[in-house]
């Protein structure tokens, strides 16, 4: 190998072109270091020397076009970073590029993650759902799989809704929320995440765990989260519930694969039409019994191939369009309560219905003097 970078060094430098040798250098950060989590030389566009860096470390980086970041990426740099030319870095510390305003009220998506696309459609962009929330251990440092302990959403700026299941065994000193997390192996993004810890865990009074009835919980924070960054915001809650068929989406950081105990790094987008409560009692029925039925406070959802929600997803949202909005404000239906080997075979998920439990939610949010206008519409 050292022969033939050897070599390859020598045919370059005999070509005495300039370019060539910047764009050997180039290649071999490549090589030699691929994923170059820590900022290393790099050549701009114009061959210009420079270094990998956050958008907001580099001047006059508002004059990028964040539509078009993909030609001030480099490949010996993070994908979150660009390559900044050595007279344009900034030493001292500054505050991140201005983002789009932010709407009033509720639920609002940021498509687009402003950063990074995501072609694949399977993964969420940065800011696409900005209340969504990871359930951490409380003595979690960093992301760590074992200290994920489910899913949740930003209903207030103190509060956060999930599934009873996920801290029903827990003391509420043992639980962290998280908020604008994206991509859990990095922070190289634009804005950085946010922790609060948890004060009080209410769980739905006529929780049935057996039954997954009512299977809901709020989380009381010690204290509140900050609306005035683009990626966090609130999510708005249904209190009708739409009819089957209507296109709508989950999400979480749960395993990606049933057969393989890895969770998702970036947050899953999962496709997840509604059904009808008896088709999905149809197919629950030969794995927890033919007298199944669903309870009233459940639906379901999914059954899109390749598509599920899987271990780790629980008590995550369930969001469908508002009709009026053109799919950029949702409002959630329900919260992942279980399903089947990650969609095995076609099979849907189950999730607790939100607007049956819509009026215990505003009950026990005005038990705590909490505005209830931050979740509706």
């Amino acid at each position: 190998m050292k022969l033939i970078l050897a070599v390859s060094l020598l045919v370059w430098g005999c070509q005495g072109q300039k370019n060539n040798f910047l764009g050997l250098n180039q290649w071999l950060g490549t090589f030699l270091n691929p994923t170059n989590n820590t900022p290393t030389d790099c050549y701009t566009e114009k061959q210009e020397e420079g270094q990998c860096v956050k958008l907001s470390e580099c001047m006059d980086s508002n004059e990028i076009d964040l539509e078009k970041m993909d030609v001030y990426r480099d490949r010996s740099c993070h994908y979150l970073k660009i390559c900044c030319p050595n007279s344009r870095l900034v030493t001292e510390t500054v505050t991140p590029p201005p983002m789009p305003k932010k709407r009033p009220g509720c639920g609002w998506s940021n498509p687009g993650g402003y950063i990074f696309r995501d072609s694949s459609k399977t993964h969420a962009e940065f800011g696409e759902f900005p209340w969504m929330v990871a359930l951490m251990s409380k003595d979690g440092v960093d992301w760590r799989q074992n200290d994920y302990l489910g899913g949740g959403s930003l209903i207030h700026k103190s509060v956060v809704i999930t599934a009873a299941h996920k801290v029903q065994t827990l003391n509420a000193s043992q639980v962290k929320c998280r908020a604008g997390e994206w991509d859990t192996k990095t922070t190289n993004e634009v804005y950085p995440h946010q922790e609060r810890d948890v004060k009080n865990i209410v769980i739905h009074s006529n929780y049935d765990r057996s039954q997954f009835k009512n299977n809901v919980a709020l989380l009381i924070l010690q204290t509140p989260f900050d609306l005035t960054v683009p990626h966090i915001g609130t999510a708005c809650l249904e209190s009708t519930m739409p009819p089957p068929g209507t296109e709508c989406y989950s999400m979480g950081w749960g395993q990606k694969d049933f057969n393989k105990d890895e969770y998702a790094v970036i947050l899953k987008k999962i496709s997840s039409p509604l059904l009808d409560n008896s088709v999905c009692e149809v197919a629950f029925r030969p794995i927890v019994g033919s007298a199944y039925n669903m309870d009233d406070s459940m639906t379901c959802a999914g059954r899109v191939t390749g598509l599920s929600n899987c271990m780790g997803d629980g008590g995550s949202p369930l969001i469908c369009t508002m009709p009026s909005s053109e799919g950029t404000r949702y409002a959630v239906v329900g919260l992942v309560v279980f399903g089947y080997r990650c969609g095995l075979n076609g099979i849907p998920v189950a999730f607790t219905k939100i607007p049956h439990v819509y009026n215990w939610i505003d009950d026990t949010m005005k038990t705590y003097n909490y505005d209830t206008t931050s979740f509706k519409f």
